[in-house]
């Protein structure tokens, strides 16, 4: 079993090397809630907040079949990758909540990695170091529109 001091050891090693593998960047369009700064009304248009994170990415390359469906509206690209974020890299920036979480809405926020934009399908804590999680995982599909990909 390991001592308190050792697993602190293992954080300090995983945060610094963190800080040399995730030389990746993707940009986290965070939904804005609320009213505008001066109460101007966007016309039903959601607005987002370009948030530029270093990361690291995980390609699914062990898959062998295509991800594309066609569709009457063209073909839809069903492919995915896992953003891998440091959470201490995110609590230094300030976007954990109070219970140390990732502070993105799912629902609304979006991911744009070279050029491609992306929803989250989900996310998890991962690396346990004793009983606290180091990294988060969150899985990330592209996003479809019904005449295929939106891209910036």
């Amino acid at each position: 079993m390991l001592t308190s001091a050792q697993w602190q050891q293992y954080r300090n090693v995983v945060n610094q090397a963190s800080e040399s593998f995730n030389q990746d960047t993707i940009i986290w369009r965070r939904h804005t809630r609320g009213f505008q700064r001066y109460g101007e009304d966007t016309g039903g248009v959601d607005d987002y907040t370009n948030i530029t994170l270093n990361c690291l990415i995980a390609y699914n390359i062990f898959r062998t079949w295509p991800m594309s469906k066609e569709t009457v509206g063209g073909q839809l690209d069903d492919e995915n990758i896992v953003l891998v974020l440091n959470k201490k890299y995110l609590e230094d920036l300030g976007y954990l909540n109070s219970d140390e979480f990732f502070e993105m809405d799912p629902g609304k926020d979006q991911f744009i990695h070279r050029g491609i934009e992306y929803r989250s399908g989900g996310e998890t804590e991962v690396a346990q170091a004793g009983d606290k999680p180091l990294m988060f995982y969150i899985m990330l599909s592209r996003k479809e529109t019904p005449t295929g990909i939106d891209k910036y």
